[in-house]
């Protein structure tokens, strides 16, 4: 048989098993129902999604207003937050929970909310680095939407450096913002076996150095401010101990002997300024993983995009604590975001399946809370999810179920809240972002172009909530 008629029998196999998995019926595995398979669903419509079906949307808790206003004699949070508007003064827009594309505060002024994050950036241009670290699904992989994000924050508030870099380059080009060469390394991440949590880093991914292990990483020219950095960090864990040697643009920086030790531990280079920078391992022991790099500047905001294609969010609950405890004291956040959703929303909108999510994701922003604790934390809702159906392209049933059951997630951990599905047009807005070109034909993610479209939503939201914190 030759190598074509073989490769029509393989591909006549695929379609068939897949035609046969469209058949099974509902799974549930731990309190998640998996998406019906349908092989077909770019050229026909799903029969059971109709605009008429039942889609319950639960009514979330509308938050208390609070005063996220910064105090002119206290560096204290609890005196910047009352539960009073000052004679003659607006309430707070940005609590009233009808009002489109403003963050919502459920802290009630205690830790989680933006306060936080809102006082670090009053210090940013000045003296100090303020990290946001932006976690998400494949809606922000190659730094779609962060990339835009980081920019436009950097050009308020200063800062150079795309942040987190992972060892290898797992997009094969995609990410616009950093070149990552790595060679000699195997690669481990949450959503793929085998994995270990016990090892796993705080993007949820580990790469195993084998002798002569090398990474590399430069800046681009195709974004401001990620051309060049002030300090790289190398985050690793090593049980037996190894060698390695740090490399700046052409230069041999110099070798050095990590001890063994159980704690995530980091080696840093500063310069005046550099536009790459690289690693080699030698004398590699066993358990040693590493984790990533970070290319920051000494002041301004550095934001890390931590995507995970195929992620619900919910296994950052199962980094350990002593992990995050680690990379808390050696890599501090000012803003956690949260972005996840596409991976869960269901056609069905079984409300069953989205409380055993929040529950679980529940669990995750405590996780986080705790080792992170003055830490501002903010859940961004799943954006609009279109398929095609008999009336045409329609926002998925359960997307707006599963966009309230978010909100309900940040009312009950008392963190903020950012409608991202309202924010950029609530029911068929993926479907105007394909048809202008920003968005793919799967009506799921966004082009570059697009994720510049969205990421100014959500920095005006921040900016609205900012501005009116610092009084401007």
């Amino acid at each position: 048989m030759n190598q074509t008629a073989r490769t029509f029998i393989f591909a006549g196999l695929v379609v068939s098993i897949l035609l046969a998995m469209h058949l099974l019926p509902t799974i549930v595995i731990d309190g998640v129902e998996l998406r019906h398979v349908n092989v077909l669903s770019d050229v026909l419509p799903e029969v059971y999604q109709q605009r008429d079906g039942i889609d319950v949307i639960p009514k979330p808790v509308p938050p208390k207003p609070i005063r996220a206003r910064k105090a002119a004699d206290s560096d204290s949070l609890l005196q910047q937050t009352t539960g009073e508007v000052a004679e003659g003064q607006k309430p707070d827009a940005e609590n009233e929970l009808a009002d489109e594309g403003l963050i919502i505060d459920y802290s009630e002024g205690t830790s989680g909310g933006m306060a936080h994050f809102y006082e670090q950036l009053s210090h940013a241009a000045s003296r100090q680095v303020v990290r946001i670290a932006y976690y998400g699904d494949s809606f922000v992989e190659g730094d779609i939407v962060t990339a835009d994000l980081r920019e436009l924050l950097q050009d308020r508030f200063g800062g150079s450096g795309v942040g987190w870099v992972d060892c290898t380059d797992r997009l094969k080009g995609f990410r616009r913002t950093v070149k990552v060469k790595g060679v000699g390394f195997k690669e481990f991440e949450v959503v793929q076996k085998p994995y270990s949590h016990k090892v796993e880093g705080i993007a949820q991914r580990y790469f195993v150095p084998h002798e002569n292990a090398r990474t590399w990483a430069s800046g681009t020219n195709g974004r401001k401010h990620v051309g060049r950095w002030q300090q790289a960090s190398l985050f690793f864990r090593t049980e037996g101990g190894m060698s390695v040697t740090t490399f700046a643009d052409a230069d041999t920086i110099g070798t050095q002997y990590a001890e063994g030790s159980s704690q995530v531990q980091v080696l840093r280079y500063e310069s005046a300024g550099m536009s790459g920078v690289g690693y080699q391992f030698n004398q590699v022991s066993d358990q040693s993983y590493v984790y990533g790099m970070a290319l920051e500047s000494r002041h301004g905001v550095i934001l890390d995009n931590i995507s995970m294609r195929g992620s619900a969010g919910y296994t950052i609950a199962k980094i350990p604590q002593s992990t995050l405890s680690d990379f808390a004291r050696l890599r501090p956040y000012d803003l956690i975001v949260l972005h996840f959703g596409l991976n869960v929303a269901n056609e069905k909108s079984h409300a069953a399946n989205y409380k055993a999510y929040i529950k679980r994701m529940q669990e995750a922003v405590e996780h986080l809370c705790a080792a992170y604790p003055q830490a501002s934390v903010l859940i961004v809702s799943m954006p609009d999810r279109d398929q095609r159906t008999a009336a045409g392209i329609r926002t998925m049933l359960g997307v707006e179920s599963l966009v309230a059951y978010q909100q309900i997630l940040a009312s009950n951990c008392g963190v903020a809240y950012f409608n991202l599905f309202q924010a950029m047009g609530g029911r068929e807005s993926m479907k105007a972002l394909v048809d202008k070109g920003l968005a793919n034909k799967d009506y799921t993610h966004l082009t570059h172009s697009g994720g510049k479209v969205l990421a100014r939503l959500l920095y005006d939201a921040l900016m609205e909530g900012y501005d009116h914190y610092t009084g401007q």
